[in-house]
């Protein structure tokens, strides 16, 4: 029987995701770490801060809610039901048995950009969460827009 430790390292490579992305997406789960990545994606760069799954979708929760603003019962069922996705995320019960390596990053701020260096959407980040499974590479640090 595997340990948690030996789902999620160099000396178990899968060819379906990357063991190291893989930690690091568990420490921001365990964690309030947020950093900067960048990932290659289906050929396209994907860049923002790396954020645990609660904040994200808590955070998805709230900007989902937003237009609802006028009508807060609405709005905090919304909440209150995009936010409980995020209740699976965060450090281990004692006695909890051991969790499956993480399948889904989740960023913060998140941004696309094209080939002429342009983020897309120009105006901010957005809410992001994919299979790590499809992530082809990263690099530490998120792509900021070009200066003119």
């Amino acid at each position: 029987m595997s340990t948690e430790a030996e789902s999620v390292s160099p000396t178990s490579p899968s060819a379906n995701a990357d063991w190291f992305l893989q930690s690091l997406v568990r420490m921001a789960n365990e964690s309030s770490l947020e950093i900067g990545i960048t990932l290659q994606v289906s050929g396209m760069l994907v860049s923002g801060n790396l954020v645990s799954g609660k904040q994200y979708f808590e955070g998805f929760a709230n900007d989902f809610a937003s237009p609802f603003a006028n009508d807060p019962e609405t709005a905090s069922a919304i909440k209150d039901s995009f936010g409980a996705y995020g209740e699976i995320y965060g450090p281990p019960k004692e006695g909890e048995p051991d969790r499956p390596a993480p399948q889904f990053v989740h960023l913060k701020d998140a941004r696309f950009f094209n080939t002429a260096g342009n983020p897309i959407p120009g105006n901010k980040g957005v809410w992001w969460r994919g299979r790590i499974c499809e992530v082809g590479g990263f690099s530490l640090g998120s792509l900021s827009a070009n200066a003119g």
